[in-house]
């Protein structure tokens, strides 16, 4: 009985997919033929082909997207069965350059307790980009083997590439400083490996000890920011081996590392383009669900939107340095997710540019978008209730497009700047550790910068809804209705960054890390009460 209902469950996503996509490409035809003001000033046809080169590029992305939850055959490989005695020597790499010595014990702690069916062949190092004297110390009272550089260039890659000089095991398991391993982290990843050469990577989920940022700010009954990522996405990428390579509780090939020149050093997001690399030359990355180490969240907003823009900034360096689409060995699908997963985080640039046009047509009458509105409303509002909403339904509240966007218009003002810098060329391969720590860590300049942004954007906004209804009482609802309810949607989202601004972190006594949780309606109360 089970198995029809799952059958007819799946029957009903694809059916509410195709609708989804039928959809969107009859209302892409008709902005296509007839919504493009051409014949209008310069100034509205350049808004204008931005504003349909903004949605062809949303709708691709959806595509690229449906193609691989379609084939999400199951929630996560299993490790093969394999004979303990066939498990090869591991080297295991704990990178650390300025965290606090109590969270690089623990880890040294956890990753020693690691289970193996012959202990002999774990080796662990401490690679201390910090060249501390009470690391070596450390590493010494635990019996691993210590490494420190003379010369500290290319950041984590760097150090990683001169550990792979000082250490032999065919296969490297990393983890940052705070990442703790389960005891069984090795027995999950390894068989892998054992079953199947042409394995490269084996990428576990990040999962944390404490609430995120946003679980901090909003209220812990939401799921981890990066879940969908981790728990949906990353496991859709199997099957287009496409698999992202995240730069921690993962085991990599030594043999595929040798193949590629070793960790990538052009870019400071090292993880992303290693991972493209090695299954550019044939080998697979694996990603799996379960969740085998746990670290700290970061607590701050200025450590937050560092880290943000450090992984954004990393994306789009991959990008220009490695070409993506000129790569050898990948295939075009492989292509085209990489593609779209660095695209991603130009979000910021995205959320900024939707805000801008309803005001520079409200305030200064530039017409992005021309055409019959009786048309086009039933056409537009059809596509995006079908992704808004049933989209998010048939994916069982995994995710949703409400919080992602709440999320995205929070980090924006920030991320839209620095990368935008790095698309024309100002770039900063600076490589900047997140601190982390103390959850009741005080507010500091970061969080009034962004809340300075998050206002000003709701002032605009604010004058732009009022000057929108004036408008739409004088000179007819036909033509100022659609900017009045943009904007109107703008100020709403603009009022839960504002929440996220001026709360304080919270972490209720009874948090549990590794609780699953989905995105429900009912969580948008916690944009203005949270229970404690």
């Amino acid at each position: 009985m089970r198995g029809v209902k799952k059958k007819y469950e799946n029957k009903a996503k694809i059916f509410a997919y195709v609708l989804t996509i039928i959809a969107t490409l009859v209302y892409l035809a008709y902005r296509l033929i007839f919504t493009v003001p051409l014949a209008l000033r310069p100034v509205d046809v350049i808004f204008g082909l931005l504003v349909l080169l903004v949605e062809l590029m949303e709708t691709f992305e959806f595509l690229v997207y449906f193609w691989n939850v379609l084939r999400l055959k199951k929630i996560s490989p299993e490790p093969p069965a394999v004979s303990g005695n066939d498990l090869p020597d591991v080297d295991v790499f704990i990178a650390t350059i300025n965290e606090d010595i109590e969270v690089v014990q623990k880890t040294l702690l956890a990753c020693a307790k690691m289970k193996y069916p012959d202990a002999n062949k774990v080796h662990i190092y401490l690679c201390d980009d910090g060249d501390r004297g009470e690391f070596k110390k450390l590493a010494k009272d635990n019996k691993v083997e210590y490494l420190a550089r003379e010369m500290h260039q290319f950041a984590k890659a760097g150090n990683y590439n001169y550990a792979l000089k000082h250490s032999k095991s065919p296969y490297i398991a990393i983890f940052d400083a705070d990442m703790q391993p389960a005891k069984d982290f090795l027995l999950k990843t390894m068989p892998f490996f054992v079953d199947d050469e042409k394995v490269g990577f084996v990428q576990t989920p990040q999962s944390f000890r404490n609430p995120d940022i946003f679980q901090a700010r909003f209220g812990t009954k939401l799921p981890f920011e990066q879940d969908y990522f981790y728990h949906y996405l990353q496991l859709a990428r199997n099957n287009s081996n496409s698999v992202i390579l995240c730069g921690t509780n993962c085991v990599i090939s030594r043999k595929a590392l040798k193949q590629v020149g070793g960790f990538a050093q052009a870019t400071i997001a090292e993880d992303v383009a290693t991972g493209m690399l090695i299954e550019s030359k044939g080998y697979r990355g694996v990603a799996i669900s379960d969740i085998l180490a746990h670290g700290e969240a970061v607590n701050s907003v200025s450590g937050f939107l560092r880290q943000r823009s450090r992984w954004g900034r990393g994306c789009i360096q991959t990008a220009k340095s490695y070409g993506i689409f000129g790569v050898k060995g990948l295939s075009l699908k492989q292509k085209l997710d990489y593609f779209v997963a660095i695209k991603y985080w130009l979000f910021g640039l995205r959320r900024i540019f939707y805000m801008a046009l309803p005001l520079l047509y409200v305030v200064f009458g530039v017409i992005a978008i021309e055409g019959n509105l009786k048309v086009f409303i039933p056409l537009f509002l059809m596509q995006y209730f079908l992704k808004r909403f049933v989209v998010d339904w048939v994916e069982g509240d995994w995710k949703s497009a409400t919080w992602m966007k709440i999320y995205e218009l929070i980090q924006a003002p920030y991320l839209s700047i620095v990368t935008l810098g790095e698309l024309v060329g100002i770039s900063n391969k600076h490589f900047v550790v997140t601190k982390k720590g103390d959850q009741k860590e005080a507010k500091t300049a970061a969080d009034g910068m962004l809340f300075l942004a998050h206002w000003l954007l709701l002032m605009l906004n604010g004058l732009g809804l009022a000057l929108s209804i004036y408008k739409l009482m004088h000179d007819g609802v036909e033509l100022f209705i659609i900017p009045a309810i943009w904007i109107s949607i703008n100020v709403l989202y603009l009022f839960a960054a504002l929440a996220f601004d001026l709360r304080k972190n919270y972490i209720p006594k009874n948090f549990r890390p590794n609780e699953t949780l989905r995105y429900k309606m009912s969580a948008l109360a916690g944009l203005f009460w949270r229970k404690k």
